[in-house]
């Protein structure tokens, strides 16, 4: 849930853009033309990607070393430029409709004067999104970039294709100032129309994340190479010996989420940002999903 604190805990920690995430500023909602093609090319463009975030309102630094930090909010006049607006800005210029986003204003001061952030959330999609201007965009390195025709083929196909998405869970309870390490639990949401029986996800990272990580036992001098799985292993116990009985694939069926293991991490995992990638492998499919510290905590 998108709240006011929230937004100001990601300036205070200096959360970076990312594939998933971008900033910006009260200029970026106009009533030009110019500004509404900028719209809806940022959200097709994470539409056609792996969906994320368009947070309106959060000014990022002018240095170029941290252009792309969050500095301040920015907030949006909400009697100028209201939810419906933009709203109608997103549903009117690309195609198809974008189903499923969700526009969450949050007030940044006294509601008299309606300054507001327009927090948006977009879905991944399961066709490729066409702006007004005939083009299709994807999110690239902070940008929207224009796709290639195998690009726009290959979205068009994400229906026939077992689709995944990724989340992280902690407990927050039991986390205080002297807690040293962090158990993360790895879910997979089947976000696809089809059944996944084989799913194998293969977690990567530099020696400097291998260091920070606790459990499952990393060599700290070598990258993080950390394999989860569906693969449910029975075992028995007899006489203080430990048998391995049978073995299955626990299948995820559509819009259902599994458990597929853990990570415990140090503090100094999301304190240094360390980044970890996330290879995805089903029986059809294969994903790279990066994640920064940041972003799994």
């Amino acid at each position: 849930m998108w709240t006011l604190d929230k937004i100001k805990k990601y300036i205070e920690d200096g959360v970076e853009e990312n594939i998933h995430l971008d900033y910006k500023g009260a200029g970026s909602l106009a009533k030009s033309t110019e500004k509404k093609k900028e719209i809806s090319k940022d959200v097709s463009a994470f539409a056609n990607s792996d969906g994320g975030t368009i947070i309106y309102g959060v000014k990022e630094f002018d240095d170029l070393d941290k252009n792309h930090i969050p500095e301040k909010i920015d907030p949006i006049n909400g009697k100028d430029f209201s939810k419906e607006r933009l709203e109608q800005i997103i549903n009117s210029t690309i195609s198809p409709t974008i189903q499923n986003i969700r526009i969450t204003p949050i007030q940044t001061g006294d509601k008299e004067h309606n300054l507001v952030i327009y927090v948006v959330e977009i879905p991944k999609s399961n066709t490729a999104h066409q702006m007004n201007d005939k083009r299709y965009y994807k999110r690239y390195n902070f940008q929207s970039i224009a796709m290639e025709d195998w690009e726009i083929k290959d979205i068009i196909n994400r229906l026939a294709r077992t689709q995944v998405k990724l989340s992280f869970e902690y407990n927050p309870s039991i986390i205080t100032e002297h807690t040293k390490t962090i158990t993360i639990s790895i879910w997979v949401h089947n976000i696809g129309s089809k059944v996944i029986k084989y799913l194998d996800c293969i977690v990567y990272g530099d020696p400097c994340a291998a260091e920070n990580i606790s459990k499952p036992f990393c060599d700290n001098f070598s990258p993080v190479d950390i394999h989860f799985s569906n693969l449910i292993v029975n075992k028995v116990t007899i006489d203080n010996n430990t048998f391995e009985t049978n073995s299955y694939r626990e299948v995820i069926l559509p819009n259902i989420k599994c458990k597929i293991g853990h990570l415990e991490i140090k503090k100094e995992f999301v304190k240094e940002d360390n980044k970890l990638t996330f290879q995805i492998s089903t029986e059809d499919n294969v994903e790279y999903i990066p994640f920064n510290g940041k972003e799994i905590y």
